[in-house]
């Protein structure tokens, strides 16, 4: 279980769900810098959960198998809140 450090209580995954509005769209080092004003992760947390958070990176669905990702990465690298309804299929 993640240990909650944030300033208000929450995991990192629960700062960096809280960290993206639906239909927004960032970039890495914007999404990192919110996460970031939350709490007193380490970096290299902040970047696994970045990680284990996104829906289409088949590695990480793989490696963090509990995880319930919810980020979508465009090719050019900037998130999103994943809606099936808008972003492609995952195919492995």
């Amino acid at each position: 279980m993640a240990k909650a450090k944030g300033y208000h209580g929450e995991t990192c995954a629960k700062a960096l769900r809280n960290s993206i509005l639906q239909g927004e769209i960032v970039t890495y080092t914007e999404l990192f810098a919110r996460v970031r004003e939350k709490g007193e992760w380490r970096d290299g947390t902040i970047n696994q959960h970045m990680m284990s958070c996104v829906v289409n990176l088949p590695p990480a669905r793989y490696h963090w198998k509990r995880r319930k990702p919810f980020l979508f990465i465009h090719s050019d690298g900037r998130y999103e809140a994943y809606r099936a309804s808008i972003h492609p299929e995952v195919i492995e």
